[in-house]
């Protein structure tokens, strides 16, 4: 696992293409918990931009 510098704001991650299912990646740990760890995760899609927002409140 890739350890993030503590006042990192920028996350890059690797992504998993696979021909059915789509692709995956990791979330980084310090987005995890500046989401409050949630379960779950909403990706928006806005024109070129996407945003990232928790889904629930976590387990």
């Amino acid at each position: 696992m890739p350890k993030w510098k503590k006042d990192a704001t920028e996350f890059t991650v690797g992504i998993n293409y696979h021909p059915t299912r789509g692709a995956a990646c990791s979330v980084p740990k310090p987005v995890v918990e500046v989401l409050g760890k949630p379960s779950k995760v909403t990706y928006i899609v806005k024109g070129k931009k996407v945003e990232l927002k928790p889904a629930d409140n976590g387990p």
